[in-house]
């Protein structure tokens, strides 16, 4: 009677094992910060996105995205602390980027819910303090790079059809 549940108790522990997803983390200060490196509203493509383990509800790390300029042709790391979902068939498409002291980004990644309508100065929301980025070892090679880096997120490029 006890083979049994020796062999469920190992089995359970080995399909936990196999179900770990492969992300680690990279403490913020490996990245080389330059808030300068891009522009609000400037046009990327992006090259990678490192996701994340889950969906970072509680803004715990940020996703790593490695973008190409479409003004100067530069490549540049952008930690952003949300989710992008981002798949195979937005290779080609061109995105915007907004830095994390836009208002937008300010309001969303504020570490406090707030009413705001009752904001009056977007320069006091308070951000929440975010040390670690999501990684995932197996594409280290494309990740662990030394290009500039800047905070904030992209969203896609809102086309006028007319």
């Amino acid at each position: 009677m006890k083979t049994p549940a020796l062999f469920l108790l190992i089995f359970c522990t080995l399909l936990l094992i196999s179900c770990n997803n492969g992300y680690e983390f990279w403490d913020i200060s490996k990245f080389k910060m330059d808030e300068n490196a891009l522009e609000d509203y400037e046009k990327v493509k992006i090259l990678y996105t490192s996701r994340g383990p889950d969906n970072n509800s509680d803004l715990d790390y940020y996703v790593h995205l490695i973008a190409v300029s479409q003004k100067s042709g530069d490549t540049i790391n952008i930690l952003s602390a949300f989710e992008n979902y981002l798949t195979d068939g937005d290779k080609d498409s061109v995105f915007i980027f907004l830095s994390q002291n836009h208002v937008g980004n300010k309001i969303i990644q504020s570490d406090k819910i707030m009413d705001i309508t009752k904001i009056t100065d977007i320069e006091k929301i308070p951000l929440k303090k975010i040390n670690k980025v999501a990684r995932d070892p197996r594409f280290d090679y494309i990740a662990n790079n030394n290009y500039p880096t800047v905070i904030g997120t992209v969203g896609m490029e809102v086309k006028n059809n007319k």
